[in-house]
């Protein structure tokens, strides 16, 4: 028997830990809601919602995209990975992080190509919270001054906001593949799916 492929599995794994640590945050806030609390809050959804970037990424390369058709700069876009030759002329791969937002961007025109279509409003409050959450954190973690550690209640709230904008985002891919899958038919081409099981 093969072994079911990990990636997405393993990024669900931490992604669960993660949305525990949200949880846990927002009931110490709700309990106490000292701006201390609320920065807790900010780093945690904010760690929870890369989480979530991440593993929609690893659940397009091993459920979604055909790997054997996929373009290879598309596979290594989703892993954030770039190729660099040194002076000796050697290939070796180098990270290469985009920001939030572009991540789910390419994300969402690959489910498109492949039709599994998601309606985005990128001029609606709730695609603009992807932003305030981003700022919010930046702001917190490389903070110089005392107003660049202050965070208000709808600091928090619109962290919350993208943290569950993302979460639904990855929960709609999956049952749109899932969906899409079935709708194709027996004579389509057989892809991975989350809930085949490994054979």
């Amino acid at each position: 028997m093969r072994a079911r492929k990990k990636g997405f599995f393993e990024s669900d794994h931490f992604a669960k830990v993660l949305a525990e640590d949200v949880a846990l945050a927002k009931q110490r806030m709700d309990n106490c809601p000292t701006e201390a609390h609320r920065r807790d809050f900010v780093r945690a959804t904010h760690a929870a919602i890369e989480a979530q970037s991440w593993q929609l990424r690893m659940y397009l390369i091993e459920h979604v995209l055909d790997r054997k058709a996929a373009p290879h700069y598309e596979i290594s876009a989703l892993k954030e990975e770039t190729y660099v030759i040194n002076d000796k002329g050697e290939i070796y791969v180098q990270p290469k992080g985009y920001s939030l937002k572009v991540s789910l961007r390419l994300v969402l025109s690959i489910l498109k190509r492949h039709g599994i279509p998601m309606h985005v409003d990128f001029c609606s409050a709730e695609w603009g919270n992807i932003d305030h959450a981003v700022k919010i954190r930046n702001r917190i973690t490389h903070p110089k001054s005392m107003k660049d550690i202050e965070v208000s209640k709808e600091d928090a709230e619109r962290c919350y906001h993208a943290y569950a904008y993302v979460h639904a985002m990855l929960l709609n891919a999956i049952f749109g593949s899932a969906i899409a899958a079935l709708n194709a038919g027996p004579t389509a081409k057989k892809r991975s799916s989350f809930f085949s099981s490994a054979t």
